[in-house]
């Protein structure tokens, strides 16, 4: 169970390169690079929450998957990835599979919840970091 999240002022740092992506001519989706909002890096498996939503609406886990350090990884298997270390200058990108978001602006947000692995209080104990942001973000056409 978490004591308390700590929060840090990287919000807008967070967020970065919202775009379509088409493969073999097709539109398949879209991506969005995440960087860390925390002031050092982490092991991925850490996160125990990421949720994205988009003008309210949140993915669905099943359409979403993570990148890091070159693998792809479904939402329910962050936790299981021990071997991956997600580093404050290195970006996760967020694989959105369905619809391609329309042109111009749109609400993004991200939860994003993890433990602070150093800071265990007691077995099973962790304090945790709040990395979620929020941005109006644009899709050019």
């Amino acid at each position: 169970m978490p004591t308390k999240f700590m929060r840090l002022g990287f919000e807008k740092q967070t967020l970065r390169n919202l775009k379509n992506v088409k493969e073999k001519g097709h539109d398949v989706g879209w991506t969005i690079d995440v960087g860390l909002n925390y002031y050092r890096g982490t092991p991925l498996s850490a996160v125990e929450r990421l949720e994205l939503a988009v003008d309210g609406k949140r993915v669905d886990d099943n359409d979403i998957l993570v990148e890091i350090n070159g693998k792809r990884l479904r939402i329910h298997e962050v936790p299981l990835a021990f071997t991956e270390y997600w580093g404050v200058r290195t970006p996760i990108r967020l694989h959105v599979y369905g619809e391609t978001l329309t042109p111009g602006e749109h609400d993004i947000e991200l939860t994003l919840e993890a433990r602070v692995v150093y800071m265990e209080f007691a077995p099973g104990v962790f304090g945790m970091f709040d990395g979620s942001a929020r941005a109006t973000m644009t899709v050019e056409e």
